[in-house]
């Protein structure tokens, strides 16, 4: 599997901020919520970083999972951000940590500059901030930004023919928004699709007649793809999948997309995201204002390989590159 991954991972993330004293935060309490289910990898990295920051401050902490990426009906998202309001509302936490962009949506948005409402901290969001009304006097946070480009640049120094991109994702409101932003990086001398996608069937479509127009698939998100039951089939699934059957070489932006089969990418990772977002709430905790603390972009892009997919597409990774990724699959 991999080294320097999740050990190492942890080390480099919670070394941009230095750990405050224990017991400092006597009392306090924050609250989580989180977009998704607690199995998705993006999220559980996170949930796994804020714990791992807040368990020597002696701070009581509740966790909410909104489980929007299993749940279509608007009625149903509007009734998990009710829900997460009214948990807060009986909670009393002094600071609220929300992450991904259906928990601004349906959730945080609403209490955007209410000065009786708890302050806020963002991460994991897609869409500019401004659509939830962000800044504000009571929040601050962490935008996600895909490596696109700079991932392009790592692919093609493994195959530098490489011209014409496709990009997978699901019809998740947060690829959208990727995908937005990916549009405006895109390399001059590229040319990159990019599709949305709601069923397992039309990926493993796509996938298998990729190399007919494409020199490479670029696989956004996919974690909200159904199969013919219309149940949501498992992230793993999809990737090991797609791993097994892509004729072309395959870039990701997420740790575990790489981890679980996609040649390479420079990519993010929820540690980084939850371990940004637990120094700002620390930060609130010892009395500075959100407002205070300035919205920023995650920008500490890591390069990783995946040596098997290497393999199977007989792609030779120089040793140089090697020595400069943080994370390999092997």
């Amino acid at each position: 599997m991999f080294f320097k991954t999740l050990a190492s991972l942890l080390c480099l993330f919670a070394a941009i901020s230095p750990a405050s004293a224990a017991g400092e935060y006597d009392g306090k309490k924050i609250l989580v919520v989180h977009s998704y289910d607690r199995n998705f990898a993006w999220t559980a990295d996170i949930d796994a970083a804020l714990q791992r920051a807040f368990i020597q401050q002696h701070i009581h902490v509740r966790t909410v999972f909104m489980d929007t990426n299993r749940k279509h009906d608007k009625a149903q998202l509007i009734a998990a951000g009710r829900e997460a309001a009214q948990i807060m509302e009986s909670f009393k936490p002094d600071v609220v940590i929300a992450s991904d962009d259906n928990a601004q949506l349906y959730f945080a948005a609403r209490f955007a500059g209410n000065s009786s409402a708890p302050s806020f901290v963002f991460c994991g969001v897609n869409e500019p901030p401004s659509k939830y009304g962000y800044p504000a006097e009571n929040v601050t946070g962490i935008v996600e930004e895909l490596a696109w480009a700079k991932s392009l640049k790592l692919l093609r120094r493994l195959r530098p023919s490489i011209r014409k991109v496709s990009v997978l994702m699901d019809a998740r409101p947060s690829s959208r928004a990727g995908a937005n932003m990916m549009r405006t990086s895109t390399p001059s001398d590229m040319e990159a699709s990019w599709t949305s996608i709601d069923t397992f069937e039309k990926w493993r479509h796509l996938v298998r007649t990729a190399s007919a127009d494409h020199d490479a698939l670029a696989i956004l998100n996919f974690s909200n793809l159904t199969d013919e039951n219309g149940q949501i089939v498992p992230e793993s699934e999809v990737m090991l999948w797609t791993r097994d059957n892509a004729a072309v070489p395959t870039v990701g932006f997420f740790d575990y997309t790489v981890a679980d089969g996609a040649l390479c990418g420079v990519i993010q990772t929820g540690f980084e995201h939850g371990t940004l977002a637990a120094d700002m709430a620390l930060r609130i905790l010892s009395g500075e204002r959100a407002s205070d603390i300035p919205i920023m972009t995650t920008v500490q892009g890591l390069t990783m390989f995946n040596l098997n997919t290497a393999s199977r597409l007989q792609i030779e990774i120089p040793a140089l590159l090697l020595q400069e990724a943080a994370a390999i699959v092997e």
